[in-house]
C-alpha cells in the first residue's frame, strides 16, 4: 500500500510515551499508516504520494485548544485592539480613527483593554467617550470580558434598568459608564446583537486560520451565554461541519433541553460560577490585597448549581464550568460530588475550567471525583510576573498559589490546556512556554508534560483519545511541523518556535514562508 503523504528525516513526537522518537511518518486517506525509521517509512512511498522532508524538524500531534471562545474571538479581531494602548487618550485616537473610515458600521467596540496599562490606571469614562463619539454606540471591553465602558450613546440603547446590578454611578449618583456583573452580561448581548451575522462568519473564519497557522487543529469553542450570545453557539451549529479544523462546542447554557435537542454530547464552558482576579469578581475566600471590602461574587447560589449540574448529568452529558476562586471551585465541587453520589458514572469526565486558586483540600477533592482541569497557562506569563497583575490583586504570597500546574499534575489531576481566546491569543506553544516557565519555580512541569496538556489530553478531556492526540497507526493524521524541538531548545525559547506545517486529515493547511526551500 502507498501513502497519499510521507513526512521523513524528522523527529517525530508520538506523544505515547517520554523520549521515544520517530523519523518518519505515512498517511492514506486522512489517517496515520505507519510511524518508523525512514528506511521502513520509504517503503510506502509511490509516484503520486505526496513528499515532506522534514529536514530535522519536529513533528508532533495537531494541537488542541481546549478553551476557545471562537466567535467572540473573531468579533474582537474585527474590533478596536486596546491591548497596547497606553493612554485614554490613545484610545480616544483610536476611535476617532475609526469614525473616519468609510463603513465605519453600526457601533464601535474596543477589546483586550487592561486600566493598569494605561497611564492614568483607570478606565476612561462615558463622557470621556462621548467627546469623540457622541452620535454612535461606544463599547469598551477589558480583557477578560468581566468589565465593559460605554458611551452615552450606547448605555441609552441598552436601556439598563436604573437599579440594575453592576452600574457603577458616581458622586452624583450617575453612571460613569463602566458596566460589571448583569450590567456587563446585558450590555455585551445588545452589542452582538447589534453585529449582523455576516460579520460573525468573517470573524470564524479569521480566527480559524490564524489557529491553522499556530499549528491548531481541534478547536473546543465555549460559545453563547452569560457574557456572550446564543447565536454565536447556534452559528457554529450551522457551519462547524464546512469549516477546516474540527470545532468542538461547549453550549455555554443552563437549558438541558436545549443542549439536548441538538444532540449535543456536552453542556457548559464559561458558565460563570464567578468572575476574574482583573476585575476583582473572582470568588476568594480572604479578601483582594488593593481592595480589603472585597472578596468577589458568586453569580449563582449553590441550590442553583447543584440542580443544573445533577439535571446535566442525569442526561449523560459532559459537563464544564468556569470556576476561578476558591469559593468557587468549592461551589462546583460540591455540586460535582451530589451529582456523583446520587448517580455514579465512572468516566464523566466533568470539567472545571481555570481552576485558578484551589486550596490542596479542593485539589485533592477533584481528584477523588475524577475531575478533568482545563487550564490557560498563558494567564502567568501576561499577569504571574513580579509586579503583575496576579500580584497587585492577591498579593505576593498567594499570587504564588495561583495555577500550580506542577502540584495539579503530581495530585493525579487530568490538566487539559487552553488559550480562552481572546483573553490569551490561540497559541499552544505560547502556553507550553508560560506552564514551563511559570513564574513561581515550584509550579514549573516538564515541556513534555506541557506539550501533553496541548495534545493527548486535550484530546482525553473531549473523550477523542482513541481517534486524536498522539501519531499512531489508524489515528487521524493531525500533524504539526515545528521548526525545532520543544524538548531540546533552551526553556526560554519555546515560545519562539515557529510552526511550518499544519495538517489536518492528512490535508496540508498551512506551510510557512521558507518552509519549503
Amino acid at each position: 500500500m502507498k501513502a497519499d503523504l510521507v513526512l521523513y528525516n524528522g523527529k517525530i513526537l508520538q506523544m505515547n510515551g517520554e523520549g521515544l522518537l520517530q523519523e518518519a511518518v505515512a498517511v492514506k486517506d486522512g489517517k496515520i499508516l505507519d510511524v518508523g525509521k525512514n528506511s521502513e517509512i520509504k517503503a510506502y512511498m509511490g509516484h503520486n504520494t505526496e513528499i515532506i522532508n522534514l529536514k530535522g524538524r519536529t513533528a508532533i500531534p495537531g494541537f488542541i485548544d481546549s478553551h476557545v471562545h471562537l466567535v467572540p474571538t473573531g468579533l474582537n479581531g474585527l474590533g478596536l485592539n486596546l491591548k497596547r494602548v497606553k493612554s485614554i487618550r490613545d484610545i480616544l485616537n483610536l476611535i476617532k480613527k475609526k469614525l473616519e473610515t468609510p463603513k465605519n458600521g453600526n457601533v464601535i467596540w474596543g477589546v483586550g483593554l487592561d486600566e493598569l496599562s494605561l497611564k492614568e490606571k483607570r478606565f476612561p469614562t462615558r463622557y470621556e467617550l462621548d467627546s469623540i463619539a457622541p452620535e454612535i454606540p461606544v463599547f469598551i471591553s477589558r480583557v477578560e470580558y468581566h468589565t465593559i465602558v460605554v458611551n452615552s450613546c450606547a448605555f441609552h440603547k441598552i436601556n439598563l434598568p436604573f437599579n440594575l446590578e453592576g452600574i457603577e454611578k458616581d458622586s452624583k449618583g450617575l453612571p460613569t459608564g463602566r458596566l460589571h456583573h448583569h450590567a456587563s452580561s446585558i450590555a455585551r448581548k445588545k452589542l452582538f446583537e447589534m453585529i449582523p451575522e455576516e460579520k460573525r462568519q468573517e470573524g470564524v473564519e479569521l480566527t480559524i486560520n490564524q489557529a491553522i497557522r499556530r499549528g491548531v487543529t481541534t478547536v473546543v469553542a465555549m460559545e453563547g451565554g452569560f457574557l456572550f450570545h446564543d447565536n454565536h453557539a447556534e452559528l457554529l451549529i450551522k457551519h462547524r461541519d464546512s469549516l477546516p479544523v474540527d470545532i468542538e462546542l461547549f453550549y455555554q447554557t443552563t437549558d438541558v433541553d436545549k443542549v439536548i435537542s441538538h444532540n449535543l454530547p456536552r453542556i457548559g464552558g464559561c458558565i460563570f460560577l464567578d468572575g476574574s482576579f482583573g476585575s476583582r469578581s473572582a470568588a476568594l475566600f480572604e479578601p483582594y490585597q488593593d481592595k480589603p471590602q472585597c472578596q468577589g461574587n458568586l453569580y449563582f447560589s449553590q441550590e442553583e448549581v447543584d440542580e443544573f449540574v445533577i439535571k446535566a448529568h442525569e442526561k449523560n452529558l459532559q459537563i464544564a464550568i468556569h470556576a476561578i476562586g476558591g469559593r468557587a471551585i468549592q461551589q462546583i465541587l460540591s455540586a460535582y460530588e451530589k451529582a456523583l453520589s446520587k448517580i455514579p458514572r465512572r468516566d464523566h469526565r466533568h470539567r472545571i475550567e481555570h481552576f485558578e486558586l484551589p486550596t490542596d483540600d479542593q485539589i485533592k477533592k477533584a481528584r477523588e471525583l475524577g475531575i478533568i482541569v482545563s487550564v490557560q497557562p498563558a494567564y502567568e506569563y501576561m499577569w504571574g510576573w513580579a509586579g503583575g497583575m496576579y500580584e497587585i490583586r492577591l498579593g505576593k504570597e498567594r499570587c504564588k498559589r495561583a495555577n500550580p500546574f506542577k502540584k495539579l499534575i503530581d495530585s493525579g489531576l487530568l490538566l487539559a490546556g487552553g488559550s480562552d481566546s481572546d483573553v490569551t491569543p490561540i497559541n499552544p506553544l505560547l502556553g507550553i512556554h508560560s506552564a514551563v516557565n511559570h513564574p513561581h519555580s515550584e509550579s514549573r512541569i516538564t515541556p513534555y508534560q506541557a506539550l501533553k496538556i496541548f495534545t493527548i489530553n486535550g484530546a482525553t478531556a473531549i473523550f477523542q483519545e482513541k481517534s486524536k492526540g498522539t501519531i499512531e497507526r489508524g489515528k487521524i493524521a493531525d500533524i504539526a511541523v515545528l521548526e525545532n524541538n520543544p524538548l531540546e531548545v533552551d526553556t526560554d525559547a519555546i515560545k519562539d518556535i515557529k510552526v511550518d506545517y499544519t495538517i489536518k486529515n492528512g490535508k496540508i493547511l498551512y506551510v510557512a514562508c521558507g518552509a519549503e526551500e
